[in-house]
């Protein structure tokens, strides 16, 4: 699949923005050590080990151990906006949905990540979940689902990074 093409010095995306929505904004905030921990006590022990033979059961095994590390691990990446390249790898196994066994169309992927990506994740989920039910409650809300079946990889970052800070998704995004 190939990207959008895009001339970075004829395609100025920021027309397409709106102005700034004030309000509502969202910055990401510095986990805790004890907020880490949490959440590796939480593990499911029984999660399929990922690509870098990290296993949920390990993490779980000491968490006191791995917290702080972790922590600063997580903290450098929400001050710097960077995701970890070796998160971004998952092993991927095909699941069969139903229907005829040959047909490749009736199989989904199940992408399994790193663990401790699964980690970072869910402070991240956290963080998010509680500015969006706040934003719930004044009831000013919308949601819009779309199916872009490979779209990720088409998706200039650029556009999405600036689309998500004019809509107040602030900090190192």
């Amino acid at each position: 699949m190939e990207k959008i093409p895009c001339d970075e010095n004829n395609c100025s995306y920021l027309e397409y923005l709106n102005c700034h929505i004030s309000g509502n904004t969202f910055e990401l905030k510095s986990s805790t050590s004890s907020m880490v921990c949490s959440l590796l006590d939480k593990l499911c022990k029984s999660k399929a080990t990922d690509l870098d033979k990290i296993s949920a059961k390990l993490l779980r095994y000491c968490p006191d151990l791995l917290s702080e590390s972790l922590t600063v691990i997580f903290n450098c990446s929400i001050n710097t906006g960077i995701f970890p390249d070796e998160w971004k790898c998952s092993k991927v196994i095909p699941l069969f949905k139903h229907g005829e066994r040959r047909d490749l169309n009736n199989y989904r992927p199940i992408s399994i990540i790193p663990v401790v990506a699964k980690v970072f994740e869910r402070i991240i989920y956290d963080q998010i979940y509680v500015w969006a039910y706040n934003i719930d409650q004044g009831r000013v809300n919308a949601v819009v689902f779309l199916d872009l079946k490979k779209a990720f990889d088409t998706v200039n970052q650029g556009i999405l990074l600036s689309k998500l800070n004019a809509y107040g998704l602030g900090g190192a995004v």
